[in-house]
């Protein structure tokens, strides 16, 4: 289906950005106060009226009990289930994604001059590290949010996208993309000449990103604080607060803990002078604080060790690519600004990041650029991205000391579309009933099932008495074209009884348009 307007929208953890094209250039969606990124954030008042943006910032400084943000992080994340209760209302991490994504909509339309009810197409962004569940919710959300909802794409392709054009490389390209809470590394071929992208391997950490940089620093301050004002900030009560007053105070350490990071990207030192920055025990306490990027590396050394550990196990272990192929290194995300990443990257792999992009903006206008492709129909301008699974799948077995133990059927780095069908058998004698139970990897390095995301059960029933290891049952997993992942559970003594059941849910697959 044709859309009259489609954008690319890059949804962020920390910023959302939105692009489309017009008249053959692209054009960055611009959000009050007239800037082309728009926190993250939405704040709900007392009646429920919810406001989103630098907007919802501002009022989350005196109400930080009635803001929320980060959201992206819990986003389809059924181990966290994090809600929140804002005033009279409940949200969801996918309500938080719906009120930020309207506001995309809103913003578009009124740009535009467009009627409300206009169907509008998104190409809409995540990172490559995010599991089915994670992907779902998004899609929901844009949907939610009146969106048609035309793909759901991965960041470091959609950075790869832009980048490839602007270079017009035809070569291997590694892409590291940190954003606010998400890390993602992909290697991905790129053939210019034909719009081909090929994901070859994919890794990451759904839980690294940005937001950990500023909850440092912001640890930093606070200790700084408590040394200097001889206070203990540990919660309201140690710190002779009330609890809106001490939440106030952590909000705004968090804002400037996030402003001495993007200080030092670019400079050596940062000082920060607020007089009368809080009140303890009744006196005023003003804030001079001094970091410089030394200080900052150190106290970050931790999340840079955790970074350059899967980097450097990405490069080495994963057999589909050598370091030495790579022809283009491309950062995105606001944290590759940090200058001792860029530095250990070329450092480490040997090759320097490419410093002539707009790392903040490659996904928006990589994913503007699929989406104006695949609505334009014409022979021709399309793009194909073939992707590769970011977690293998399996199943909970009996293993052979007693445990229940994970079987991977499919494989993490398996490309789109896959099926591969596994044989199993019943554990015991007389066993008329098989659950089997389904599982996505967390560490693919390990057996023990904590270790994996549990994600749904197909039962087998009525099946034929017998002694244990006489009833076999096909398990087969299958990515299909239409981005559906189908889990088949068949019974093969046909004779006897036969019985399918499918696991149903949407996931990314290969776009060929």
């Amino acid at each position: 289906m044709s859309y009259d307007y489609v954008l690319g929208i890059d949804l962020g953890t920390t910023n959302t950005l939105a692009c489309y094209f017009t008249g053959g250039k692209k054009r960055l969606l611009k959000f009050p106060p007239g800037e082309t990124m728009l926190p993250s954030v939405i704040y709900s008042d007392a009646i429920g009226k919810v406001t989103v943006g630098q907007m919802a910032q501002n009022q989350g400084v005196m109400n930080p009990e009635n803001m929320i943000r980060s959201a992206k992080t819990y986003i389809g994340n059924l181990e966290l289930n994090q809600t929140w209760q804002c005033g009279i209302r409940h949200f969801t991490p996918t309500d938080v994604a719906t009120e930020i994504l309207k506001e995309v909509r809103r913003q578009f339309i009124k740009r535009a001059k467009l009627d409300e009810d206009i169907e509008i197409g998104a190409v809409i962004t995540v990172p490559a590290y995010f599991n089915d569940n994670q992907r779902d919710e998004t899609r929901k959300a844009g949907e939610a949010a009146g969106f048609r909802v035309m793909w759901i794409l991965e960041e470091p392709t959609a950075a790869a996208i832009e980048a490839v054009h602007e270079k017009q490389l035809d070569k291997k390209v590694l892409v590291i993309d940190i954003g606010g809470g998400t890390f993602d590394l992909s290697v991905l071929e790129a053939e210019h000449q034909n719009h081909t992208y090929r994901a070859i391997a994919i890794d990451g950490d759904d839980r690294l990103g940005g937001d950990d940089f500023d909850k440092l620093v912001q640890k930093k301050l606070i200790s700084h604080i408590e040394d200097d004002a001889k206070i203990n900030l540990d919660n309201a009560d140690t710190a002779m607060l009330d609890e809106l007053e001490y939440n106030r105070l952590m909000n705004r350490l968090l804002i400037e803990a996030r402003r001495i990071k993007e200080f030092l990207s670019e400079m050596r030192e940062c000082e920060i002078n607020l007089p009368n920055f809080a009140k303890f025990d009744g006196k005023d306490y003003s804030l001079d604080f001094t970091m410089t990027r030394a200080e900052f590396d150190e106290i970050c050394k931790p999340l840079y060790d955790k970074i350059f550990k899967k980097l450097n196990h990405f490069a080495k272990e994963n057999n589909n690519f050598g370091a030495d192929e790579i022809g283009h290194v491309i950062m995105a995300g606001g944290s590759c600004y940090i200058p001792y990443i860029r530095e250990r990257i070329a450092h480490d792999l040997g090759v320097n990041p490419d410093g002539e992009l707009d790392m903040s903006r490659l996904v928006v206008i990589g994913a503007a650029r699929v989406a104006e492709a695949k609505n334009s129909g014409l022979e021709g301008s399309g793009i194909k991205i073939e992707s590769v699974l970011a977690h293998s799948l399996g199943v909970e077995i009996l293993g052979p000391d007693g445990r229940m133990i994970f079987d991977r059927i499919l494989a993490k780095d398996t490309p789109y579309p896959c099926a591969v069908t596994r044989e199993y058998e019943t554990a015991y004698d007389n066993q008329t009933r098989i659950d089997v139970n389904i599982y996505e990897a967390g560490n693919e390095e390990e057996l023990d099932l904590v270790y994996h995301r549990f994600r749904g059960t197909l039962t087998l029933q009525n099946l034929p008495p017998a002694p244990k290891g006489e009833i076999y049952v096909d398990v087969k997993f299958e990515y299909t074209d239409d981005q559906r992942l189908k889990v088949t559970a068949t019974d093969k003594q046909i004779a006897n009884h036969f019985e399918e059941q499918i696991l149903d849910k949407s996931a990314r697959g290969n776009y060929d348009e």
